[in-house]
């Protein structure tokens, strides 16, 4: 958890509740809802505040340990780690199933574009709606 050194570079307390909050992101197969860290963190500390795991999200989005994503209606959030490329997702709109994607000639024709106007990209964000494959087959 050496990633978590950065909350002590900026001056803050590494708090026993900012490590569970990220052990607990950092663990989960994809992407993760405050909801479901909670839930996660509450089975081994029982009556852990929810406010908590929202503050340390928003703090470690701040910090780049961890980026917010929009997904569908509601935020999910998915650990930072070292050598952790940058993709996009896809959003099954029947199920609420997501997909990474890599798709590097994206990122690369947006920093262009942004580069050409003089504007300081900092993050690229694409989600894609639509059905899964499963979802596809289903309805057909």
């Amino acid at each position: 958890m050496d990633a978590l050194e950065a909350i002590r570079d900026r001056g803050l307390r590494l708090t026993p509740q900012r490590r569970l909050v990220y052990s607990a992101l950092a663990e989960h197969a994809g992407h993760a809802t405050a909801d479901q860290l909670c839930s996660a963190i509450s089975l081994k500390v029982p009556g852990f505040q929810r406010t908590t795991v929202y503050r340390t999200l928003d703090l470690l989005v701040d910090l780049g340990l961890a980026r917010r994503v929009q997904l569908g209606h509601a935020s999910a959030y998915e650990a930072v780690r070292d050598g952790s490329d940058l993709h996009q997702h896809l959003v099954c709109e029947v199920c609420g199933s997501t997909t990474d994607i890599r798709v590097p000639q994206l990122l690369e024709g947006v920093r262009s574009a942004t580069s050409q106007i003089g504007f300081e990209l900092e993050q690229v964000e694409l989600v894609g709606h639509g059905r899964c494959r499963a979802c596809s087959r289903s309805l057909a």
